[in-house]
């Protein structure tokens, strides 16, 4: 079985089934007048329910023996990938448009949380890291050990949690933002652990499920009614996600994946040009 086609496949369609049935529970499952979840409402039920078979999916597609991979380099190794440095400078793109687009709607006095000021600072600073990343996967060049680039990714959703929850804080009704918070949350961990490969805390099946889990969950809450900033973030965390995991499993599939030393030029995916 493919993995590296497989699995990030059934996360889209996940996702956008989710979608399908998050626009459902929106248009169905709030009483009109006061906006209070309807009690036993079929949408919400059914979307609860698909998201628990998605993880439970997911999480078993994962499974499975991983190589012992030496570090990042031969992980995420992408060398000649034309489709992987393209989805991850789009992905890169996207998150630093996300930051204009936070700044520009805080100076129009929109979403003033200063918090969210953070997040454009970080998005701008993670996205030349994104961009350092991809070209150096790409190129063969290696991310070496105690890479604190690998990181940014993972520290701007960190504050972008933080700022999501300021603004939805004052809403009693959790349905309402739920699944936003899922989909920052395991973005999160899906960057966090794609980082670990370079801090020595190589968790390959981690890093596939959380990467997963935050493709799907962020295509769930692209239904909601988010500002374009916020769409652009989770734009980027969909793609860079997909770019990443597939690196991953296609390297993880491989049935001798070369080990090289931490300065070597790895090769990876081979160039599908």
């Amino acid at each position: 079985m493919r993995k590296e086609f497989v699995l990030p496949a059934a996360a889209v369609a996940g996702g956008a089934v989710g979608f399908a049935l998050r626009r459902w529970e929106l248009a169905t499952a709030f009483e009109a007048d006061t906006g209070l979840p309807i009690s036993g409402a079929p949408a919400t039920l059914a979307l609860i329910l698909f998201s628990v078979v998605m993880v439970a999916v997911l999480a078993l597609l994962c499974r499975g023996h991983y190589p012992a991979f030496s570090g990042y380099d031969q992980a995420f190794a992408a060398r000649g990938c034309t489709l992987y440095a393209g989805v991850g400078t789009a992905a890169a793109l996207l998150l630093l448009a996300g930051a204009v687009a936070i700044v520009v709607s805080f100076l129009q006095g929109e979403n003033q949380v200063y918090t969210r000021l953070l997040v454009a600072v970080l998005a701008v600073v993670s996205g030349v890291c994104v961009l350092r990343t991809v070209q150096g996967n790409y190129r063969g060049q290696g991310q070496g050990k105690y890479n604190f680039l690998l990181l940014m990714p993972a520290y701007t959703c960190c504050v972008w949690l933080i700022a999501a929850y300021q603004v939805r804080a004052g809403d009693p009704v959790q349905l309402d933002y739920v699944y936003e918070l899922f989909a920052i949350i395991a973005s999160l961990l899906g960057f966090y652990f794609t980082a670990g490969f370079s801090f020595e805390r190589a968790k390959p099946f981690r890093a596939s499920l959380f990467s997963l889990l935050g493709i799907y969950f962020s295509l769930v809450t692209m239904a909601d009614s988010h500002d374009l900033a916020t769409r652009l973030l989770y734009g980027f965390t969909i793609l860079y996600l997909l770019a990443s995991v597939w690196a991953l499993l296609y390297n993880a599939g491989r049935p001798e994946p070369p080990v090289r030393a931490e300065n070597d030029t790895t090769e990876g995916i081979p160039d599908e040009s």
